[in-house]
C-alpha cells in the first residue's frame, strides 16, 4: 500500500507522522516500509531521521539519473527513506513522474509512505496521484482545519481515496475543535489523536522519531496505535516493568 501524508498547511507536523508511523511499522510490526520525502522544494523528512547525507535523493530519482531503490538510506530501526536534497540542484526535477519511480520499487514493500509538500502545488498533487490512499494530517485549531478540508476537496476531485484524518499535537485545551467537530466539518473519519509532549519535541530534537527514543511516552503510543491500525493488526499497548514482573511470576500471558 502507497499512502500520501499531507496537508494544505505547512507545520501541521507531516514528516512527523511519517517518520514515527514508518519505524513503528518496521521495528513493532516488522513491515517492509519505505518513506520517501515528496516536498521536493522545502524538504524535512531526512532532517527527522538523521539523514544529512546528500550523495543520493529524490531529486536523483525524478531526473532518472538514478533508481529509487539506488537512492535509499536504511535506518538502524530498519526503515528505508529516499530523502529529497537539502541543496538546490540544477533544474527543478519533475514531480509528475513520482508514481512511475513509485511503481518500480512497490512490489518490494508492505508499505510505501510519501511525505507530501504543504499546499496544493504540482508537488503535492503529484504524490497525491502516486499513492493508493491519502491521510490527512491537521491540527485542532481552525486555520488547519479549513486547509485540511481544502486538501480533502481536492483529493477526492482527483479521484483520490481519503482513508482518514490524523489529528495531531492535541492538547485537550478548551479552545481547541473537537473529534467530532472536525469529522463533521471535514466529512472524514479522524483515525488516530497523537497527545502533544515534550518527548516528541526531544525526538525532533535528536533527529530520532518518538516512538524509538522515548516508547511509552503518550505520543509514542498513540503513533504506535495508528501503525498499527494502519497494518490491520490488534494493537496491545506495552504495560509497565511491575505488570511485566507478576506476569513472569505467575506465568500467564495476560492479568
Amino acid at each position: 500500500m502507497t499512502i500520501a501524508i499531507v496537508s494544505a498547511k505547512g507545520g501541521v507536523g507531516k514528516s512527523t507522522v511519517t517518520s514515527n508511523i514508518g519505524a513503528s511499522l518496521s521495528k513493532d510490526f516488522g513491515k517492509r516500509v519505505l518513506a520517501i520525502d515528496g516536498n521536493i522544494t522545502t524538504p524535512t523528512l531526512g532532517i527527522y531521521v538523521g539523514i544529512l547525507s546528500q550523495e543520493k535523493t529524490l531529486d536523483d530519482v525524478l531526473h532518472g539519473t538514478m533508481k529509487m531503490s539506488q537512492a535509499v538510506y536504511i535506518h538502524p530501526c530498519g526503515l528505508h527513506i529516499v530523502p529529497s536534497s537539502l541543496s538546490p540542484k540544477v533544474g527543478y526535477p519533475d514531480p509528475e513522474v513520482l508514481k512511475e519511480k513509485v511503481q518500480d520499487v512497490k512490489d518490494a514493500y508492505d508499505f510505501i509512505l510519501i511525505d507530501g509538500a504543504a499546499g496544493i502545488g504540482r508537488e503535492v498533487i503529484s504524490s497525491i496521484k502516486a499513492a493508493d490512499e491519502v491521510l490527512i494530517v491537521t491540527n485542532p485549531d481552525m486555520a488547519s482545519i479549513v486547509s485540511a478540508i481544502k486538501i480533502i476537496k481536492i483529493s477526492k476531485s482527483i479521484g483520490a481515496q481519503v482513508s482518514g484524518i490524523v489529528l495531531n499535537r492535541v492538547t485537550g485545551g478548551k479552545f481547541e475543535i473537537k473529534k467530532t467537530d472536525v469529522e463533521s466539518l471535514c466529512e472524514v473519519r479522524v483515525i488516530a489523536e497523537i497527545p502533544f509532549d515534550n518527548k516528541m519535541i526531544e525526538g525532533i530534537r535528536k533527529m530520532t522519531p518518538v516512538v524509538l527514543t522515548s516508547p511509552n511516552s503518550p505520543s509514542a503510543k498513540a503513533f504506535k496505535s495508528l501503525a498499527a491500525y494502519l497494518a490491520g493488526i490488534e494493537y496491545e499497548e506495552e504495560k509497565g516493568t511491575i505488570y511485566k514482573l507478576i506476569r513472569k511470576i505467575i506465568g500467564v500471558d495476560k492479568i
